[in-house]
Order: structure tokens, then C-alpha cells, then sequence
């Protein structure tokens, strides 16, 4: 087989999403689907979820070994790996460091019900085995837009998870989605969401602009009337109004999606003022 044919054995589909913090991590197929898959505007999770076996798993890490021996970071790729048992997660770990022995560090995808379903003593020791970081959608800091677009969390639990996760020693990557909450709940999103987020301590926030997707309940709202969605302007304005009333520390922010064509990125808080003065030139203020 050619190295793409081998690759092509291991992957459920043609297209591999790994956040921007992860391209060149090598990517390990552990699950497929969301075991939530209840949230009004999402589009990542239209397969059954599912989990693979060991055996599938052992196959790919065959696969992977031959291709790319020398990686030391993995990344599990399941639209939130981080539900598996502590149990499983350590065996696909175990049998990732005997097929790639060079391997240091995990990662993966993670919803918050997910950290708060294992002790403190299971996330120490999974930090311990080398799972170092989890890349989560907390998307709003607002309770009633979390509850209206069914996202199952409030954001107190989001702050209670990202806090043990800081006792446990492992870092975390958040997404954020300015114009959530329509034109109606923009200023609301923004602020609460910056509130929830200065108290936690994120090694990256990743604003992605809310996208529409065709066949979401989202989308239908926004069909009919009932979600009020926002302009391209609108959300990078609610965007500013968050970076504003940011205060957290060591943390790169960026968006790639500011106005559906640039990208603005900086370190906070060392930084906000060059978001800012960003955001006012492509707004032309």
C-alpha cells in the first residue's frame, strides 16, 4: 500500500479536523460522533457516536508506527474522546506508548460534563500518563443562551471543571462563539462570557464566529424568525466588547474568522490593546 492508502485505512472520513494548536500532532481515531450531540447549532457531530475497539485502535497504531515513528505528541480524534472511562483512556494510552514508544503527550477533545465525571485522582493520574491537554467548546458564559442552544452545561460547572483541571496539571484550549446569542443577547454573551472566563486560566481562547449550518434547529430558528443572527460587523463588535473586559493572563488569543476573512491574534493581557486597535482598523473606527 502507498503511505495515502495507509492513511486512508485508519480514517473514517477524507477530511482530519485538529485544532490550530495541534497540526502535527499525530492523529489517532479513538471514537467517531458526540455522546451529547444535543446542541442547537453544531454541525461536527452528525455520526452515530460510537466508540472503536481496542482492536480497531491497535490496527491504526500499527499503521501510524510505520508512518510516523518518531512523533512524540497524539491527539485522539472523537469529538470529545475525554468521555471514555479512565479505563479505557489508559489502555489506548498504554497502547500507544508500545507501538510509538517515542510519545509524550496526549490530546484531545473534551465537553465539560466530561471533566466533571472523573475524580481528582483520575485526572491526576491521566495527567501522569501524559495526557496533557483538552481542546473544549465552552462556547458562552451565558447560562440562558448555554440552556437555549442546549449545550447541557451552566458556567459555573465549566469554571468548577477548568479549575480541577488546573490542580491536576492539565492544560486547557477553549473555543468561544461571539454572536451565540443572536443581536438580541450580544452584549449579554459577551460580557458574561469574559466574566466566566477571567476566572479560569486558559493557555488559548479561540473565538470561532457563529456559521450557520443547513439541517441545525439553529438554522431553522434563524429561518423563521425566531434567531435574530448577526452580520459579520455585528460579531466582530461583540468580539472587541469581550477582549475589553478580558483580564486573563499568559493566554493567546485569536480568531479566524474575523469579517469571514482575516485573522487577529495576541497574547493577553500583554496584547489587548493591539487586538483592539485591530478590530477598530478593520472596522474602520
Amino acid at each position: 500500500m502507498t503511505r495515502e492508502e495507509l492513511y486512508q485505512s485508519i480514517y473514517t472520513h477524507d477530511t482530519i479536523y485538529l485544532p490550530p494548536h495541534e497540526e502535527g500532532t499525530v492523529p489517532l481515531e479513538v471514537s467517531l460522533g458526540c455522546s451529547w450531540h444535543k446542541c442547537t447549532f453544531c454541525d461536527f457531530a452528525r455520526d452515530t457516536f460510537q466508540i472503536h475497539s481496542l482492536e480497531k485502535i491497535e490496527q491504526s497504531l500499527r499503521v501510524l508506527s510505520s508512518l510516523r515513528p518518531e512523533d512524540s505528541r497524539m491527539f485522539f480524534l472523537g469529538e470529545n474522546v475525554f468521555c471514555l472511562s479512565t479505563e479505557r483512556l489508559l489502555s489506548i494510552i498504554e497502547l500507544a506508548y508500545v507501538y510509538m514508544p517515542n510519545l509524550k503527550e496526549f490530546a484531545m477533545y473534551s465537553r465539560i460534563d466530561d471533566i466533571l465525571s472523573k475524580t481528582d485522582e483520575d485526572l491526576l493520574l491521566l495527567r501522569k500518563k501524559g495526557i496533557e491537554a483538552l481542546h473544549i467548546g465552552v462556547e458562552s458564559g451565558s447560562d440562558s443562551i448555554l440552556a437555549e442552544r442546549k449545550k447541557g452545561i451552566t458556567s459555573a460547572q465549566t469554571v468548577e471543571a477548568l479549575l480541577r483541571l488546573d490542580k491536576a496539571g492539565i492544560a486547557y484550549y477553549l473555543t468561544v462563539i461571539p454572536g451565540l446569542g443572536g443581536q438580541t443577547y450580544s452584549y449579554m454573551n459577551a460580557i458574561e462570557t469574559a466574566r466566566m472566563l477571567n476566572k479560569v486560566h486558559p493557555r488559548n481562547i479561540w473565538c470561532l464566529k457563529l456559521k450557520l449550518w443547513e439541517g441545525t434547529p439553529l438554522y431553522k430558528e434563524a429561518q423563521n424568525g425566531s434567531f435574530d443572527m448577526m452580520t459579520p460587523e455585528q460579531i466582530i463588535r461583540e468580539e472587541r466588547l469581550l477582549i475589553q473586559n478580558l483580564s486573563v493572563t499568559d493566554c493567546l488569543f485569536e480568531d479566524t474568522t474575523v469579517l469571514d476573512k482575516y485573522t487577529i491574534r495576541g497574547m493577553l493581557p500583554e496584547q489587548k490593546d493591539v487586538l483592539l486597535h485591530a478590530i477598530d482598523y478593520l472596522l474602520g473606527l
